[in-house]
């Protein structure tokens, strides 16, 4: 919750999903601009809920950035495998999350 409160500070609307089944139900109801995404979730991993999320035709080209304490090269190289278009390794400073952000807005 933490991460989220700092979001909305910066001016982010902010949708939390708790598991890898209810992200998948929140993206279906709502518009979203980017995902950020853990890896280690309950239900479904990270890994699964980017690739179902990236073959749907409507959230292809949505950014998936993953936030993990994984840090192992195998894990980052998956995660890109699956769609993520950005991996930062936790602990990460908000200023480094909110540049990752508006980078992946601006493509």
């Amino acid at each position: 919750m933490l991460l989220e409160e700092m979001l909305k500070h910066h001016h982010y609307k902010v949708i939390t999903a708790y598991n890898g089944l209810d992200a998948i139900q929140k993206s279906n109801q709502e518009k979203v601009d980017v995902i950020l995404l853990d890896i280690c979730m309950p239900i479904f991993s990270g890994y699964w809920f980017c690739d179902a999320f990236k073959k749907r035709s409507r959230t292809q080209n949505v950014p998936v950035i993953v936030i993990s304490a994984l840090a192992e090269e195998q894990d980052i190289k998956k995660a890109y495998q699956v769609g993520a278009c950005a991996y930062l390794t936790k602990p990460i400073s908000m200023d480094q999350l909110v540049q990752t952000i508006e980078k992946q807005l601006a493509v």
